[in-house]
């Protein structure tokens, strides 16, 4: 896969949808590859995650708990899983387990960290990013907030229509 479709992948999601096309080629080209066949495990939940992965061909499921009762959530090509660990430590909060042949971007913590650090634009775009997801989701808890304190009897009547 060409750079140039990584990078176009990269900036889907709104944590690199800002950052300069340069330091998104500098990840493409830096980030480790790896493949997976059909059934491989690509992180268990509950291991310590150190990459977010970029899927970049083949599909997966994602689930938590007991694979055979869990509900699982279908990762395709473009999908990116595990965002969040690139600001900071954790562990995964699921299980992926690929379905058919699969390649994805290994993006690491400590890549990703050094070039916040090296790159000061980056991590400005990378803050913007943060602080739309900020508002994002205090404007949904503003709104579930409005939506539970109505009297009942007016949540069940907006409900049924």
């Amino acid at each position: 896969m060409s750079l140039r479709t990584i990078i176009t992948l990269l900036r889907r999601h709104d944590l690199f949808a800002q950052v300069d096309a340069a330091r998104l080629e500098v990840i493409a080209f830096t980030a480790e590859r790896e493949t997976f066949e059909a059934g491989d495990i690509l992180f268990e939940e509950g291991e310590e995650a150190f990459d977010a992965y970029l899927f970049l061909k083949g599909q997966a499921v994602m689930f938590s708990g007991d694979e055979a009762s869990a509900e699982k959530h279908r990762i395709d090509v473009g999908d990116l899983v595990g965002e969040k660990l690139l600001l900071g430590e954790g562990n995964y909060r699921s299980t992926i387990r690929a379905t058919s042949h699969v390649e994805v971007l290994c993006v690491s913590r400590y890549l990703f960290q050094r070039m916040l650090r090296e790159f000061p634009e980056m991590a400005g775009a990378v803050a913007a990013a943060l602080a739309r997801r900020l508002d994002v989701t205090m404007g949904e808890m503003t709104r579930l907030a409005a939506e539970l304190k109505r009297p009942e009897t007016e949540n069940r009547e907006q409900t049924e229509t």
